[in-house]
């Protein structure tokens, strides 16, 4: 099975890309859906109310927003709860990816935000960053999300930058410009591979 491993930053359109990808018939495994799984998993929930405390959980239930503020203010902090959930993330997602190929898919992609991050480049056989300018990712994150610019700055710095990330892509998607543009540069790219897996 030919993995990519797609990635970007957030505002970087990387979702859009991920979605057109399974509208083409492309099997996801999405870590960030894996992630909000895994916070609903008891074993799971212990260790991190273990690490951050009682006061991240509401209705026994992790207040992501709570969690967000801690992690995404203290640098080690982020650090301590990516040290719990990183390797959860990865055993599920090796198992996804084993479910689809047993299904006969050929390809299959990992959107993957922090792939660099994680250290789960080594396990897809090819990288693709989505990337667009800063000024266009600032703008993209205040339309979307009711974040003032000194969160936004916190988010983006809390990602490897989207130049470092594009420096170590195999495909960089330029998605700064027209979706008519990016989607000429993703049915060339999904083209080459299928007839590389035929």
């Amino acid at each position: 099975m030919f993995v990519i491993g797609l990635t970007g930053g957030i505002g970087s359109g990387k979702s859009t890309v991920s979605r057109w990808l399974a509208q083409k018939g492309i099997p996801i495994i999405d870590a960030d859906k894996t992630v909000h799984e895994l916070y609903k998993d008891p074993s799971t929930i212990e260790v991190i109310v273990d690490a951050f405390g009682e006061g991240i959980l509401s209705d026994g239930q992790i207040n992501r927003k709570a969690l967000g503020q801690i992690v995404f203010a203290h640098n080690e902090e982020r650090v301590r709860l990516e040290r719990i959930i990183h390797p959860r993330v990865q055993k599920s997602m090796q198992a996804q990816q084993i479910a689809w190929e047993e299904k006969g898919e050929k390809i299959c992609v990992w959107d993957v935000p922090l792939l660099f991050e994680s250290h789960m480049d080594h396990l897809v056989d090819e990288i693709w960053v989505v990337w667009v300018p800063r000024d266009i990712q600032i703008e993209r994150i205040k339309k979307r999300d009711s974040l003032s610019l000194e969160e936004i700055k916190l988010r983006i710095r809390a990602q490897e930058s989207l130049d470092g990330k594009r420096e170590k892509a195999h495909v960089v998607i330029d998605n700064s410009g027209k979706w008519e543009k990016t989607e000429e540069q993703l049915r060339k790219e999904l083209e080459r591979i299928s007839r590389r897996v035929e």
